[in-house]
């Protein structure tokens, strides 16, 4: 039986609410400018200069200056593609439980994917503290010296610290818990609360061989756009079955590195 009923377009919103969910990373990235990634493989990013401020004496003429164009371009650049065969597509369709499944499937990778490129953005961001040990008292360390760095650079909005699980299982004892009823928080993967800020535990992190890149940031540090591009189904040609294949194409970039502060900590806890 050939494919005659899918439907593209709740599949593709279903693996988009999906990755909302699953992409811990892309989640506090600036993500204002989603919707123009549908349009081109590149989305500017307004921004503009400061003006200077000078001492006013009520006679010396105010010196009016033109505003300098700061924008950047974000390059939608990454392309991901997901395929897989199922019996037929209509009969799969209608079977209670059975699409959630497979979209569910298709976006954990997905998801991965988008994560891991923003996790690779801030193990290159400029500023970092490092952590000389994998214990609490050095993870605390660092964590306060990062929130003073990123402090005394006028960071004045809400931010995140984004851990590893060997990370928080060192930390945990630092964190205000979570109340139970707000299930909003637990679905965007916080743990907790520490000085204000969100704890994100994530297991997306870059990492090399001998620490785990984790950061405090705010959502202007990272500007992100996706869009599922993609969604169809077709007969496969020799087999008795129907394939279900996707495209997701997204970019990222540092657009401030004065809102992200990494934080290195090791692997391994040492003697």
């Amino acid at each position: 039986m050939a494919v005659t009923n899918f439907i593209q377009t709740i599949w593709s919103k279903k693996i988009m609410d999906d990755l909302k969910v699953k992409c811990k990373l892309v989640q506090n990235c600036n993500r204002d400018y989603e919707g123009d990634c549908k349009l081109a493989n590149s989305v500017k990013i307004l921004g503009v200069g400061e003006p200077t401020v000078v001492a006013y004496d009520g006679k010396t003429p105010i010196n009016y200056e033109d505003m300098s164009d700061e924008g950047q371009m974000l390059i939608i650049d990454q392309a991901n593609a997901f395929g897989f065969l199922v019996d037929d597509v209509d009969k799969a369709q209608s079977v209670p439980g059975l699409p959630d499944e497979y979209k569910r499937k298709a976006s954990h990778k997905l998801a991965v994917a988008r994560d891991s490129y923003v996790a690779g953005l801030i193990k290159e961001a400029e500023n970092f503290v490092e952590a000389d040990n994998l214990t609490q008292e050095a993870v605390k360390q660092a964590i306060d010296d990062a929130i003073v760095e990123l402090r005394e650079r006028d960071f004045d909005e809400e931010g995140v610290i984004e851990i590893s699980p060997r990370v928080y299982n060192v930390f945990k004892n630092c964190l205000i818990t979570l109340s139970t009823d707000n299930p909003e928080l637990i679905k965007r993967g916080v743990v907790g609360k520490y000085d204000d800020f969100d704890v994100v535990m994530t297991n997306n992190l870059a990492k090399d061989a001998t620490h785990v890149y984790c950061a405090i940031r705010g959502r202007k540090a990272i500007a992100f756009a996706g869009q599922i591009n993609e969604v169809e189904a077709l007969r496969h040609p020799y087999l008795f079955k129907d394939i279900i294949r996707g495209l997701d194409t997204f970019g990222a970039k540092t657009i401030d590195e004065a809102r992200i502060e990494v934080i290195k900590v090791p692997l391994k806890a040492t003697a």
